[in-house]
């Protein structure tokens, strides 16, 4: 008897909306992604998802409209680890469908109301889940605001340098880096733009995952949505 073998295509997308607001949402839940990953979005009583997704949000409670939001539609199950405050807006989650359970960590590490650089925030929330990036099938994926050469980070507390080495410490593969070969910092696109301007781009935005996609993609500018782009991300779950 011939057997057949359920693939279930998964898409992941990770989006810097840049000031929520509901039309851009629409716009970015139009992309037909199964979850998203969503820095500067509004809390969930500001934000209407439609019908079949479900959301989670973490932030300053004194900022509603800028914090960091995951949406998915219910086919999968999505499930909170418990320890998550820890580490301001990081969300570290559980993602169960038709395969393996994924660990997912959504990041977008925020300086306001601490002295901590970027990196390290990042670092201390990769030692943090460690535990999830050993033992998982994983993706850290967001806005990292970090680039390799940024000013003021200090190397005592942590670079960007030593964010990807805990990285691939852990088997954990830039997407885009192993996609292009490129060198970290030697990027010959970018995924942001400082005050909307195309003459001032960096590349912050990443996705690390020891899983192979099946496609990766950084989707085009919409300059009336984001300073930012997209990451797109199609996975083969079996």
């Amino acid at each position: 008897m011939q057997q057949f073998i359920l693939i279930t295509i998964v898409k992941i997308v990770s989006y810097n909306i840049a000031k929520y607001t509901q039309r851009k949402v629409d716009h970015v839940l139009a992309m037909d992604a199964d979850l998203f990953v969503l820095p500067e979005i509004g809390n969930k009583d500001m934000v209407s998802v439609p019908e079949g997704y479900d959301m989670i949000w973490c932030g300053d409670d004194d900022v509603p409209d800028k914090g960091l939001g995951v949406i998915w539609k219910q086919h999968l199950s999505v499930h909170l680890i418990r320890e998550y405050k820890k580490i301001p807006h990081h969300l570290p989650l559980i993602v169960e469908g038709e395969g393996n359970p994924l660990f997912l960590l959504a990041c977008w590490p925020t300086t306001r109301g601490t002295n901590k650089s970027y990196p390290q925030l990042l670092l201390e929330a990769l030692k943090e889940y460690s535990f999830y990036l050993d033992r998982f099938d994983a993706l850290a994926i967001g806005d990292f605001n970090c680039f390799i050469g940024q000013k003021g980070v200090k190397k005592s507390t942590g670079t960007f340098e030593d964010c990807i080495h805990e990285l691939e410490k852990h088997g954990m593969r830039s997407m885009y880096h192993e996609q292009t070969g490129e060198n970290f910092g030697k990027e010959s696109t970018e995924t942001f733009y400082w005050r909307f301007n195309i003459e001032s781009p960096f590349f912050l935005d990443y996705a690390f995952s020891n899983l192979t996609p099946k496609s990766f993609e950084i989707g085009e500018w919409e300059k009336e949505i984001s300073d930012h782009r997209p990451q797109i991300i199609l996975y083969d779950i079996i």
